[in-house]
C-alpha cells in the first residue's frame, strides 16, 4: 500500500487565520480597552496635532492675525487636553473647550483646525453622556461661543460656512443626544426584564408554596382520618376478638376497607407528584366529593361513633374544587369528633342554596374547651380554615348546644369557585 507521509514540519504548521475570523477578535480587543484611556490618547492626539499646526506657522507671517503666544498656545491646549475628561466632566468640558475655541477668536489668533475639532468632540460628548438638562445647557453654550466665534474671527468664513459648520455641531450634538436616549430606552427595559423575571420567580414560589400547603392538607385529611379509623377499629377488635368474634371480624373488615382507601388516595397523590417530577400529565382518578358523605358516614359508624347524615335543599352539581373542600371538611370534623369528642352519635347536615354550599357537623360529646385541650398542636381546624379562606367563605366551630356538644358549619360561596 502506497501511504505517504507528510514531514513534521509542514503537519505542525497551523492554517493561516482567514481576515474574517481575525476580526472578531480585534473587536474583543478594542471593547477591553479602558475608555477613558481611549479619551486620553484622542486629547493627546489633537494636542499633538495642534502644537504641530502651531510650529509650522511660526516662521510664516501672521498677516491680519496675531502672532501666536503663550496666551494662544495656552488657549489651543484648553482646547484639546480636557478631552481626556469628558466621561468625567462631559458638561464642564464642553464649556471649556468651547468657551477657549471663541476666546482664541475673538483675541485676533488664527483658528487651528485641530483644537475647533476639539471642540465637536466635547459637544457629542455633553450630548452622549449627561441627561436632558445638561445636554440643553451644553447645546446653548456652543450656539454662544459659535456665534461669538463667527463675529470675532479674522478669518474668511461666508454664510455658506457658517451654515456647515453650525450644522456639522448641530449633527454632533443630535447623533449624541441620540445614542443616549436609546441607551437609557435598553436600559429601561433591560430593567423591565429583570423585574418581570423577579415577579415571575416570586411567582413561581408562591405557587410552589400554595401546592405544597395543598398537599399537606391532603396528606392530612387522606392519613389523618385514614389511621383514626384503623387505629380505633384495631382497638375495638382487640376488646371483643374473644368475646364477640363476629364483631371483631367487622372491625377488620372496616380497617381492611379503611387502609384500601387510603392506600388509593395515597397513590393518586403520588402519581401527580411523579407526573409533575417527570414533567407529564398525571393519570388522576376522581376526587372524592359530598356524594361520597354517607360512605365515609358509614366508615365513622364502623369505629364506633354513629353518623346521620341529612340534605337540605336540592343537589346540585358543584364545582369539582368546591366538592372536594367540603368532603374534606366534613371528613377532619368526623375524625376530631372520633378522637376528641367522646361522644356517642354525630350529625352531618348538608346545605345547598343557589349561592353557596353549607356543611354541618355536630356531636353529643364534650364542650369546646375539653375539645380544644385535646386537639392543642392539631392541624384540624387550621386546614378547615385555609379551606374556606380559598373561596372566601365562613368558618364557625363551637358549642353544639347549650348542654354541649361541638359543631362546625362551613359555608363555601360558590362564585369564588374556579370550575
Amino acid at each position: 500500500m502506497d501511504q505517504r507521509i507528510e514531514p513534521r514540519a509542514a503537519r505542525d504548521v497551523p492554517a493561516p487565520a482567514s481576515p474574517g475570523a481575525r476580526l472578531p477578535d480585534l473587536a474583543r480587543l478594542i471593547r477591553g480597552i479602558d475608555p477613558h484611556a481611549i479619551d486620553a490618547l484622542i486629547a493627546l492626539a489633537l494636542a499633538a496635532a495642534a502644537m504641530a499646526i502651531l510650529a509650522g506657522r511660526a516662521g510664516d507671517p501672521a498677516g491680519d492675525f496675531r502672532a501666536n503666544d503663550f496666551l494662544g498656545t495656552g488657549l489651543v491646549l484648553l482646547q484639546t487636553l480636557p478631552l481626556a475628561a469628558r466621561r468625567v466632566w462631559p458638561l464642564g468640558v464642553a464649556i471649556v473647550v468651547g468657551g477657549a475655541v471663541a476666546a482664541h477668536a475673538a483675541l485676533g489668533y488664527e483658528v487651528v483646525q485641530a483644537g475647533t475639532f476639539g471642540s465637536l468632540v466635547a459637544v457629542y460628548g455633553a450630548a452622549s453622556l449627561t441627561d436632558n438638562r445638561r445636554a440643553l445647557i451644553a447645546a446653548g453654550f456652543t450656539a454662544g461661543a459659535l456665534a461669538v466665534f463667527f463675529a470675532t474671527t479674522r478669518g474668511d468664513f461666508g454664510p455658506v460656512d457658517m451654515a456647515a459648520t453650525s450644522g456639522t455641531w448641530a449633527l454632533a450634538w443630535l447623533f449624541g443626544s441620540y445614542l443616549r436616549i436609546r441607551g437609557e430606552q435598553a436600559a429601561a427595559l433591560g430593567e423591565h426584564a429583570a423585574w418581570l423575571e423577579r415577579d415571575q420567580e416570586l411567582r413561581a414560589r408562591e405557587a410552589v408554596a400554595d401546592e405544597r400547603a395543598r398537599m399537606a392538607r391532603e396528606l392530612h385529611d387522606i392519613v389523618g382520618h385514614a389511621l383514626n379509623v384503623i387505629v380505633i377499629q384495631a382497638g375495638g377488635a382487640q376488646r371483643t376478638l374473644e368475646t364477640r368474634p363476629q364483631a371483631a371480624r367487622e372491625a377488620l373488615a372496616s380497617i381492611e376497607s379503611a387502609g384500601r382507601e387510603a392506600l388509593s388516595d395515597m397513590e393518586r397523590m403520588l402519581g401527580v407528584l411523579r407526573a409533575a417530577a417527570d414533567g407529564g400529565q398525571p393519570a388522576l382518578g376522581p376526587q372524592p366529593g359530598l356524594a361520597q358523605i354517607e360512605t365515609l358516614a358509614a366508615q365513622v359508624s364502623d369505629a364506633g361513633l354513629a353518623v346521620d347524615v341529612a340534605v337540605e335543599g336540592a343537589r346540585q352539581e358543584l364545582p369539582a374544587s368546591i366538592e372536594l373542600s367540603a368532603y374534606r371538611i366534613v371528613q377532619e370534623a368526623l375524625t376530631n369528633a372520633l378522637k376528641h369528642s367522646r361522644g356517642r352519635r354525630a350529625r352531618v347536615v348538608v346545605r345547598y342554596a343557589p349561592d353557596a354550599v353549607e356543611v354541618e357537623i355536630s356531636d353529643d360529646g364534650r364542650g369546646p374547651q375539653a375539645r380544644a385541650s385535646a386537639e392543642h398542636g392539631g392541624r384540624g381546624i387550621v386546614g378547615m380554615r385555609e379551606r374556606v379562606a380559598v373561596f372566601g367563605g365562613e368558618l364557625e366551630v363551637g358549642a353544639a348546644s347549650p348542654e354541649g356538644g361541638y359543631r362546625v358549619r362551613a359555608r363555601l360561596p360558590l362564585k369564588s369557585a374556579a370550575v
